[in-house]
């Protein structure tokens, strides 16, 4: 007997998400307005450089040692469970240590032959601490999501965050002016401050919860087999993540060069680079904030119910997690689509990111449900197929940046063309595994049909009211906030009176599973 523990996971880690995205998007404006234009422009030059060594430990290894942990926890083998995440924050310790290494060997030519900065050598010197701290950390919270105790993860990530605000940006203040060199400087050292806290609190948990456990005859359970284990669940994801990262190196790279071949100016190519990545990406990725939730709470909840054979509780959850990214991201895809031009002008200022807006609206629902198809296939043991679902959509995308964007026929559009073929041949590919995999019979009429005729109404609504507020003189800007709340609530009625979202959801989420 227990609660239902997906759903509440679920839920408690996407309040979590949005608290500390919150918490993030204020830190960069404040970090943004205390080092100055240089200082940040110093700072998001060497996060590439960070970003491109972490995802070696951090892309699969946590995800590998969540399943794990998950599947040894189910039939109460718990030496194995401490075995396995002993044998993980060894090998992580002694990889981020030795890539660490690494970083300092080849600082010299990073900074001074493709920076071609002086100040950028001292602050890559800063990113080894942070590389070491994050990989242990990203491991150990694994351990916790492996065990089900979200609560406990939840709150590390919090504690990071809220430490290196209030440390980061206490400091700044206090020795405000400062010059922004010293503040980039500062500003990595962050970095390295917040994951400090973090590794203290989640140290801290761990030793009270391991002394809980009960003691179990040690099981002849292999060391390197447990490494062995960990390395082929994790290889695949981190070959992906590191594509990834490539992909996104290289669009920085290839897309304003490509642009200027098309017939754009370097300012124009720029300027329509950052509509693009600056304010439309982040409005296309806004379904994460759920679907991240999801995809760290369904592969331990699916690796269990899997490795149990409860496959019709196991069928289920799948359902529920495809339903709830459909209900969020088909609105959202809506709205993109029907009002890009009121978000352009009221998020950023700027009537010409409408068209970006427009376009990658359409890939809203595609990029939301493949990544809550991921999250599933690698709870059911498919990462190898996500791999090559994500690197032959993202050989599409590369073409498609290099034979259109460069094409005075398409431009930009060329991009646009290339992100939605690769989001969309994921989702193709990422269902047709999952379905030849499980058999699962969706109900289209709940996953589709309701949200899609509510989006309608939502959308109907929006126009109406803003029509409205226009018509009596009314703010335009607080207007079509409002207008955004009374079209949500429509959306939201539509669905509690087609049984979409289920009347009674409150008392599912403490319901006890039969």
């Amino acid at each position: 007997m227990k609660k239902n523990s997906f759903v509440y996971g679920s839920i408690l880690l996407t309040l979590v998400n949005f608290f500390i995205r919150f918490i993030g998007f204020s830190y960069d404006i404040l970090l943004s307005k205390l080092i100055g234009a240089e200082g940040i422009g110093l700072f998001q030059m060497i996060m590439p450089v960070l970003m491109i060594f972490l995802i070696i430990t951090t892309a699969g290894i946590p995800t590998a040692v969540s399943k794990l942990i998950a599947e040894y926890n189910s039939k109460n083998n718990y030496d194995a469970v401490r075995k396995t995440y002993k044998v993980a924050l060894l090998f992580t310790l002694a990889l981020s240590i030795g890539l660490s290494l690494i970083l300092i060997l080849f600082s010299r030519f990073i900074a001074l032959k493709i920076f071609r900065n002086q100040d950028a050598l001292r602050c890559i010197y800063l990113l080894p601490p942070a590389m070491v701290l994050i990989s242990m950390t990203s491991v150990i919270r694994g351990y916790y999501y492996g065990l089900k105790m979200m609560g406990t993860a939840s709150i590390s990530e919090i504690v990071e965050h809220v430490t290196r605000f209030i440390i980061v940006i206490g400091l700044l203040y206090y020795i405000y002016p400062l010059d922004p060199i010293q503040g980039a400087f500062i500003a990595i050292c962050g970095i390295s401050i917040g994951e400090f806290f973090d590794l203290i609190w989640l140290l801290f948990i761990q030793t009270r919860f391991t002394k809980r456990l009960p003691y179990v005859i040690p099981t002849p359970i292999k060391m390197t087999k447990l490494l062995w284990q960990i390395l082929t669940i994790s290889a695949p994801l981190t070959i992906s993540g590191f594509f990834n990262v490539i992909l996104q190196f290289v669009n920085a790279i290839l897309i304003p060069h490509r642009l200027m071949a098309s017939g754009y100016t370097n300012s124009e190519a720029i300027a329509t680079f950052g509509r693009v990545m600056g304010m439309a990406m982040p409005l296309t990725y806004l379904p994460y904030f759920v679907t991240s939730a999801l995809v760290i709470n369904i592969i331990p909840n699916l690796s269990e119910q899997v490795f149990l054979k409860n496959y019709k509780p196991a069928r289920n959850t799948i359902h529920l997690a495809v339903k709830i990214t459909l209900l969020v991201s088909i609105p959202l895809t809506a709205l993109y689509v029907f009002f890009a031009k009121p978000l352009a002008v009221y998020l950023y200022n700027d009537p010409k990111a409408s068209e970006a807006i427009y376009m990658m609206g359409f890939c809203t629902v595609f990029l939301a449900m493949q990544h809550t198809f991921s999250g599933i296939l690698h709870g059911l043991g498919k990462q190898k197929n996500t791999t090559i679902h994500r690197i032959i959509s993202m050989s599409l995308q590369f073409a498609a940046i290099y034979y259109l964007v460069g094409n005075p026929t398409y431009g930009i559009y060329g991009y646009f063309i290339g992100f939605f073929l690769c989001t969309l041949s994921i989702c193709i590919l990422d269902f047709y595994t999952l379905w030849k995999m499980t058999k699962i019979k969706f109900k289209y009429v709940d996953l589709l049909i309701k949200p899609f005729f509510a989006a309608i109404l939502m959308i109907f609504l929006i126009f109406m009211t803003q029509q409205r507020f226009l018509s009596i003189n009314f703010h335009l800007s607080i207007g079509f906030v409002y207008s955004l709340i009374i079209g949500g609530l429509g959306y939201i009625f539509v669905l509690l009176t087609t049984k979409a979202i289920p009347r009674n959801l409150l008392h599912m989420l403490f319901r006890i599973d039969r």
